[in-house]
């Protein structure tokens, strides 16, 4: 590639290497500590090489992929050889015992060499047949057709498809198909990203690339990677799922990357995440699916990267949605461009999580099923609940939201609140409540008017006040002890949010979870767990006392 950075510059880091031996004549194929190894259907990587004491010759210590594939730790009659990184996925192996390597370039040419059509073959030797025929001599052969033949196939290769061929070096892949420009190399023996590098260096169109399932070291400086980024210049798709990455790893190799549109970086191990500062900025779509996020404090680190559309977090660990504490829909000032969202299969539980939402500016299609606080009503209800509290949203699970269909949710859901919007509105700390629950409700009171008594769903009603509040102790876990009365028919929701506000301070973090002391019980503590439920579901009676816990 003209201009192209060198590949020369990356360090090299081989330890301890030495001949496969494994079938191969190419003696670039040296297997080394770190090197990718696959035996039957197990990959692993090389820990060891050298003598095993009481046993002869040269033995591979490696920690496969799945533990339940390895025998020990590393060690052998008490001597230790090398250390797994999980208990017993550790075992040796003979270098014979290991599949074949081969270069990317290999795979290509069998795997689409193999691959020919019958009938272009046919229509092909019926050419050459009438050649023969016009030019009198059947005898004839046509040498160097069919390597010219062969050569014109792999010149208009676009799209190249080689996963789980044991691939571990790129090999001489633009002297093959240098058009290339999507590439699937998932699922092979790469060990790091040289050769990963090597191998886009030979591609200069291309445009996607696939590397997932591989478990590649990071062993190049990033300003060394910035420098080689020239080879990935016009790479816009790049697939790292199921690499055992943490994000600390994702902005190390962004560096790579200065004009990626589309980062799937599903299935590893992204718990924390930091803002991108020099990186990602070109990224328009980000799949963070089957990591364990578990706080949406992490994803809002996200929210700066400003041509974000797309984030999907489908089966991660989210509980609850914030972006702050604030009693109104006011347009938040992070991921202003975003559009799509995808949320399935969360742990989202209340919800506000829903309404916050509400405070992204263009927001336009969520995708939000399976998620527990989805269980205490119907699909139909919980569409439309979602529909009326987000105000932008356009289509949901793939449903385009007709405007019919939004007036008639926005109304159901004022008729289902209405009359609780009129009870706060004659104390500020239910009104507090209240618009922190609903955030939109304000707006829709604006565009509708206030909903007639006629047409609001009846709140039950008791006979006094003294029996409809029940006089509760909260007390946090230093002692803080604060007396309130609250209605018997209020869900525990409403109170986890306001025991939140009242023990607010600097450490107390994520929503609290409220236990209830049973004096009956000699002061055991009763966690109070289905927050949709009302006080008087869990026994709740006047005097007692109910536990805040942050931790």
């Amino acid at each position: 590639m003209v201009g192209a950075m060198p590949v020369s510059l990356i360090p090299k880091f081989y330890n301890g290497t030495m001949n496969s031996h494994n079938g191969t004549d190419d003696s670039d194929f040296q297997v080394y500590i770190g090197s990718r190894v696959k035996c039957g259907e197990e990959f692993g990587t090389v820990k060891f090489i050298g003598e095993v004491q009481g046993y002869n010759g040269v033995w591979y210590g490696v920690e496969w992929d799945d533990a339940a594939r390895g025998k020990h730790d590393g060690s052998v009659d008490d001597v230790q050889y090398f250390k797994t990184s999980k208990p017993g996925a550790g075992s040796f192996i003979r270098p014979n015992k290991i599949t074949p390597f081969k270069t990317c370039a290999e795979a290509i040419r069998k795997y689409y060499g193999d691959r020919e059509d019958e009938t272009v073959a046919a229509h092909r030797r019926t050419v050459i047949n009438e050649w023969k025929r016009e030019m009198g001599a059947p005898f004839i052969e046509m040498v160097g057709f069919e390597k010219i033949h062969q050569k014109q196939k792999f010149d208009r290769l676009l799209e190249v498809c080689v996963h789980d061929q044991n691939v571990s070096k790129a090999g001489d892949v633009a002297a093959l198909c240098p058009n290339v420009r999507s590439i699937d190399v998932s699922r092979n023996l790469f060990s790091n990203w040289r050769e990963v590098i090597q191998l886009s260096s030979q591609l200069p169109d291309l445009r996607e690339l696939d590397v997932s399932k591989n478990r590649m070291a990071i062993d190049i400086p990033e300003e060394t990677l910035a420098q080689l980024s020239i080879n990935f210049s016009n790479l816009e798709k790049l697939n790292i799922s199921v690499c055992e990455y943490e994000w600390a790893d994702i902005i190390a190799l962004s560096h790579l990357w200065p004009n990626v549109n589309e980062v799937i970086a599903a299935h590893n191990r992204i718990k924390w995440i930091t803002a991108p500062q020099l990186t990602l900025q070109t990224v328009t779509t980000l799949r963070l699916d089957g990591n364990p996020i578990d706080s949406w404090r992490e994803i809002l680190n996200l929210g700066k990267m400003r041509n974000l559309k797309v984030l999907s977090l489908n089966d991660c660990h989210i509980g609850e949605i914030r972006f702050n504490d604030e009693a109104n829909n006011k347009k938040v000032d992070v991921f202003q461009n975003l559009e799509v969202l995808f949320l399935n299969r969360n742990r989202v539980n209340d919800w506000r999580s829903v309404s916050e939402l509400d405070k992204l500016s263009r927001l336009k299609k969520l995708y939000f099923l399976k998620n527990p606080i989805q269980a205490t009503d119907s699909y139909d209800n919980a569409s439309q609940l979602i529909t009326a509290k987000i105000g932008t949203l356009q289509e949901l699970n793939g449903t385009i939201i007709t405007r019919e269909e939004r007036r008639g949710a926005e109304y159901d859901y004022m008729k289902q609140y209405g009359a609780e919007w009129k009870v706060s509105q004659k104390d500020f700390a239910k009104q507090t409540i209240f618009t922190l629950e609903h955030c939109r409700f304000e707006e829709l009171i604006k565009k509708y008017g206030v909903p007639e008594d006629s047409l609001l769903v009846k709140q039950p009603k008791t006979t006094t006040l003294t029996s409809q509040l029940l006089e509760v102790t909260l007390q946090d876990e230093n002692g803080k002890k604060i007396k309130k009365k609250f209605p018997s028919t209020m869900i525990v929701q409403k109170l986890v949010i306001l025991a939140q506000r009242l023990f607010t301070k600097p450490g107390n973090t994520g929503a609290p979870k409220l236990y209830l002391v049973d004096d009956q019980m000699k002061g055991a503590e009763i966690y109070l767990d289905n927050v949709m439920k009302e006080l008087t579901y869990f026994s709740v009676k006047n005097g007692d006392t109910i536990l805040v816990k942050f931790r």
